[in-house]
Parts: structure tokens; sequence; C-alpha cells
């Protein structure tokens, strides 16, 4: 133990920024808000925004945009596999950081081509780039606070996202063409830019453990034992598998709704995409609330019942555009979806640090990001699919609001985590 501390302090020997009496919790979560800002909010959720002019200049077909959107779930799925190892050898300061560099590199070179291979190549890095920020930044957080704050903390960070959508939305439909560089490309050209920045934030202000700044996890202390292995039990495996299917469920059927609800919008709605755009910068802006109301929520009900909730508006805001074609209902939707979007992922890194330990919380979030990231994969291939056939999107919605339906279920049937 006394090695392992050496190592860290070896590693974050930069002295941190001192605010008065304020925690350092509390800076490390701001900052993994930034950072997720740029790891999730442009390096994914501005691609929906991006994604009708990219296709309209590409001639891309529903088909080939699904493809583009897979292409960065790959890069997703290659830094789960690869975080295990990564973050306990880099620690969160550093694999964030270069992470954040990557996404930066990746969307310079897509601000400045045309060529579809090449473009979904470059996206695989921003997916490996944003799954090396969001995977340090969750479970560092395990270290930092105790379960009585660790679900309202989280959502802090997942406000970050929620950023970027508002500025995509605000941001992209005003784009201009400039020095031969199309609309689109001139976006990741701007969001290049701010990740070089953001990264420069990351590395100054992140640590990875309490010890390295002489201080304590913020929160209760528990009043039971906190587990502290550093590899998950066998006899966590089911519960671990039980996590990762309702964690699929959650990717499969959210990436569906973000990916293609602007398309949907400009298409089957009839509405401008400065409008369209307007309206995502709404779900922006209600998602920077979600995370921090439902992770307090879950750290009062506990993550069971929170998890039971949160699918059940996710449902609701499915079916309301699945099942009808009203404007307001598709106002409504976007409501819901905004007020519960980072709801389940903030829940899932609470809930792997609650029950599988600090020291284990990484590679319980590893496993179950692998098992989002799939669902995440498979969504918008098989939405892109069924709208060739069908013309629109409204049964891959339904069929998301029957699948969060199952998942209600299945949440119910976890076992409570024991008290904090």
């Amino acid at each position: 133990m006394h090695d392992e501390i050496t190592q860290r302090k070896d590693q974050d020997s930069t002295p941190p920024l001192r605010l008065g009496g304020l925690n350092y919790a509390w800076i490390v979560a701001a900052t993994g808000s930034i950072a997720m800002f740029c790891g999730l909010g442009l390096g994914r959720f501005a691609f929906g925004m991006l994604l009708p002019s990219m296709s309209s200049s590409l001639g891309l077909n529903y088909t080939q945009s699904g493809i583009l959107g897979f292409t960065n779930l790959i890069g997703y799925l290659v830094a789960v596999l690869l975080s295990p190892l990564i973050i306990p050898r880099f620690g969160t300061r550093i694999t964030g950081t270069a992470s954040l560099l990557l996404i930066a590199v990746s969307m310079l070179g897509m601000a400045f081509t045309t060529s579809f291979p090449l473009l979904c190549a470059l996206y695989v890095l921003t997916g490996i780039g944003s799954g090396g920020v969001v995977l340090p930044m969750m479970s560092v957080m395990s270290h930092w606070f105790f379960p009585s704050h660790r679900g309202l903390a989280l959502g802090l960070v997942m406000a970050g996202p929620g950023f970027g959508i508002i500025l995509s939305g605000f941001v992209v439909p005003k784009l201009l063409p400039i020095s031969g560089l199309l609309s689109w490309q001139t976006g990741w050209l701007i969001f290049a830019v701010i990740n070089v920045i953001v990264a420069w934030l990351t590395f100054t202000l992140i640590r990875n453990h309490p010890d390295d700044v002489n201080q304590n996890p913020f929160g209760r202390v528990p009043t039971s034992p906190v587990k502290n292995k550093k590899k998950l039990e066998r006899s966590n495996v089911r519960l671990l598998v039980h996590l990762g299917v309702i964690f699929a469920i959650y990717g499969a059927t959210y990436m569906v709704y973000v990916t293609f609800i602007v398309t949907s919008m400009v298409g089957s709605y009839q509405l401008s995409e400065a409008t369209a755009g307007g309206i995502w910068a709404w779900i922006g802006l209600l998602s920077v609330f979600s995370g921090m109301l439902f992770g307090w929520i879950s750290d009062h009900i506990g993550r069971r019942l929170g998890l039971a909730l949160a699918f059940f508006f996710l449902a609701i805001a499915y079916l309301l555009v699945g099942l009808t074609d009203w404007t307001l209902g598709l106002y409504l939707s976007i409501i819901l979806f905004g007020l519960v979007v980072w709801s389940v992922p903030v829940i899932m890194a609470a809930s792997a640090g609650d029950y599988f330990g600090p020291a284990a919380a990484a590679s319980a979030l590893a496993a179950l990001t692998f098992a989002f990231s799939g669902g995440q994969a498979l969504g918008p291939v098989a939405a892109g699919y069924l709208a060739e056939i069908t013309g629109d999107f409204s049964i891959s919605y339904m069929l998301s609001g029957i699948a969060a339906f199952i998942a209600i279920g299945l949440a119910l049937l976890l076992r409570p985590q024991k008290s904090a």
C-alpha cells in the first residue's frame, strides 16, 4: 500500500491549485465535468448535429450514417478494453489528458477530409479518446467521494456533456464554409481547438487520489467497512452481468435517440435545421441537471430504485416519438429525455463503487461500459437499417421504449446495496 501511495505521489508531484477551504474533491469533479464536455459533449453528441450537413454534402444514406456512428463506438470499445491496463498504470490525470489530445488530433483530421473511409477511421480515434476520458473521470470519483455524495459528484461530472450539446446546438447551425472547408468541417476544427485547451486544464487540475493532496474523500464515512479489493470477486460476476445487461439496453436505446432525433426533426417533423438545433440545445440545457438530479435521488432512495425511475421516464420519452407524430409529443419527449439522459451512467458509475469497492471500481465500470458500448454500437446500425425499410425511425423509437420497460424489471430485480 505504501508503495502505491509513493508511486501516485511521484506521478503527481506538481502542486495542485488551492482554493481556500474547499475540499479538492470538488475541484476534481468540476474538472472532470469540463473534460466530459469535450470527451462526450463534443466527441460524440455534437455528431448528431453535424450529421445532417455531413450526410447532405457527402451523399450518405441512413445505413452509412449509422456506420459512421458505429465506427466511433468501435473506438470506444477499444478504450474500454485497454482501460483496466492503462488507468492503474498512468492514472486519471495522464490518461484523461492524452485522450483529450487524441480527440483533438482526430477532429483536426476530420476537418480536412471529405473521404468517407478516412472519416470512419478518424472517428474511431475520436471514440478511443472519448472512452479514455469517460472511464477515468467517472471511476476516480469512487476514490474522491464516499457513497453518501458519490452520486451527486458523478452527476456534476456528467453535467459536462450537456454543455457540449448546448454549444453544438447553437453553434453548428450558424457555421459557414471558410477557406474551402465545408460548414461541418469548420465545426470539427473549432472543437479540436477546444479539446487542446481542456487537455491543458485537465493536466493542471486533476489528481488521481486524495492522498496526492493530503486530503480525505468527501462525504460521510460509511458505517460498514468499504470493500477495497483490487480485483473483482467471482461471486460478483452474476451481479456484474445483471448490471451490464441493463446498461447495454440503455446504450442501445439512448444512442438511437441522440444519433437520429435531429434527423427525425428535420425529416419527419419538417423542422428547419436551425429550429432542430435550438431544440437539441434544450436537450443539452436540461441534461446539465439530469445527472445531478438522479445522482442525488439514487444517493437517497438507492441505486436500484433510481435506475427503475430513470428507465420509466426514458420509456415515455421514446414512445412519445415512436407512437405519435404530434409536434407537442416531440417537445414532451425532448423535455423528458433531457431531464433523465445522464441518469443511468451516473447511477451505474456510483453502483460500481458501491457494489465492488473503490479499488475495483475502474475494472467494474470498464466491464459495464463494455456492455454499454456494445449496445451503443448495435443501436444506431439497427435503427438505420429499419429506417431504410420503413422510411423513418418511429419503429426504432417504439422498440427502444419497450426495451426501457424491460430494463425497469431488471433494475427492480437487483439486490439493494448495503446502507452507507
